[in-house]
């Protein structure tokens, strides 16, 4: 393995310091344009556990003997990683991080390191903790809803880097103007012509996937850039698909930003729904705008508003509305491994409470048979199942596609109108799903 720039170890440094002492948020612009930075933040987070585990155990430090702050903890990180990941010397690793000799004698032991030894005698849950890098605390929530060879079938797909695992994305025919089936053609052949082999989805005709080591191609392509080629998980196209937007309808996305599942509203409708795109991150708001703009969005008006007080005076005011609504991303792990050391009850406690005001206020935004798509990108029953039977007396549960796996039985029962998509079974981010007509 090369060394690493010592620019980029001076602002790994920093930024493991912030996620140690739980000040870590968005990567700025400038680091997310340093690609060795970006890896080597995500992967140390990715195996935060595990490394963490070497650390404390096996190495066996404490803040008296070797570890006396945030940066020489960062330090060490980076150097586990190093050593038991990607099997460099540690003589090597040492210079790049500064070692003193006495760091160096410590760190010798890693380059002999075994799991297998490691994980011995150790109870089943911790162990499947190690094993597939998350909290117990998740493994415990799931395991009321799914068995553990399950929970481990989901994370691992969740976490793969193999790069053969499908990268959705949609062609968007808000810029394109020529014949669909001619178009669909065209395209396949132009992917293929730069070493892209891609195939149509046989859930969407205007949604692709290809290998996920083609990402960078993908990026690359003209049409990509022109915003005619979308990358986007299928489980968003599944979720705004269910909505059925029609001429004239006037629906609302009421936590819409970054916008891509307000874009494919669009999309469906041929721009001819009265789409209300709502976020209460003005930031956000403003990246939407941007993205919108970027694909031909038309009839779509902004709102930066807390979508629990949405302002506007009428109730039973939406046709259709979509929540799409902030969760604890546990079925999200593969683009955000920051979220999984997150994962605890307080965090779900805090999504769950606004996720069951956000429901309050699209059911009385919502005209009577007026329809309401509910999602979470979680795997957690209280994000799904236990949210919609709060307010299942007002709804008629509607028809899914049969595709979609079932959701939770809860008290022995599927929730009729609910369903899931899970990483294993659908090759998608996991996703709890609902569409009710109100009555």
């Amino acid at each position: 393995m090369p060394s690493i720039n010592q620019e980029t170890i001076d602002n790994l440094l920093k930024l493991l310091i912030k996620f140690t002492e739980r000040k870590a948020g968005s990567l700025s612009i400038k680091n997310r344009s340093n690609a060795e930075l970006v890896h080597y933040y995500y992967e140390i987070l990715r195996y935060w556990n595990k490394i963490n585990f070497i650390l404390k155990r096996k190495l066996k430090f404490t803040n008296k003997l070797h570890v006396s702050n945030g940066y020489s903890i960062a330090k060490y990180l980076i150097a586990i990683y190093r050593i038991v990941w990607e099997k460099e010397n540690v003589i090597k690793v040492g210079k790049e991080l500064k070692f003193v000799t006495h760091e160096l004698n410590v760190m010798k032991p890693l380059e002999f390191f075994s799991w297998e030894q490691a994980l011995i005698g150790m109870k089943e849950i911790e162990r499947l903790s190690l094993e597939v890098a998350i909290p117990t605390f998740l493994i415990n929530k799931l395991a009321t809803v799914m068995d553990l060879k399950t929970i481990r079938a989901n994370i691992e797909r969740m976490d793969s880097k193999k790069g053969n695992e499908p990268l959705f994305f949609r062609l968007n025919d808000l810029l394109l103007d020529k014949n669909q089936q001619n178009l669909m053609d065209f395209i396949l052949k132009d992917l293929k012509e730069q070493g892209i082999n891609a195939k149509r989805d046989i859930h969407f005709s205007n949604v692709f996937y290809t290998e996920f080591k083609n990402k960078k191609n993908i990026l690359l392509n003209k049409l990509y850039k022109e915003g005619r080629l979308v990358i986007q998980d299928k489980a968003s196209f599944a979720v705004t698909h269910l909505l059925e937007p029609q001429t004239n309808e006037l629906i609302c996305d009421m936590c819409a930003a970054p916008g891509i599942k307000t874009s494919i509203i669009a999309q469906l409708s041929q721009n001819q729904a009265k789409i209300i795109a709502n976020d209460f991150s003005k930031p956000r708001v403003s990246v939407m705008r941007e993205l919108l703009r970027n694909l031909n969005v038309l009839n779509t008006n902004l709102m930066n508003s807390d979508g629990i007080k949405i302002p506007i005076r009428y109730t039973n005011f939406f046709d259709k509305i979509l929540l799409d609504a902030p969760c604890t991303g546990s079925g999200t792990f593969s683009t955000n491994p920051e979220l999984k050391w997150r994962q605890n009850e307080g965090f779900l406690h805090q999504n769950t409470l606004l996720q069951e005001k956000l429901l309050k206020s699209a059911t009385n935004l919502l005209k009577p048979s007026g329809i309401l798509v509910y999602s979470t990108c979680s795997l957690y029953p209280e994000e799904g199942e236990h949210q919609v039977l709060k307010i299942f007396n007002n709804f008629k549960p509607m028809e899914l596609p049969k595709w979609f796996s079932p959701s939770y039985k809860i008290n022995h029962q599927h929730i009729p109108g609910t369903g899931r998509l899970f990483p294993t079974t659908h090759q998608t981010k996991g996703f709890f799903i609902a569409k009710f007509k109100k009555k």
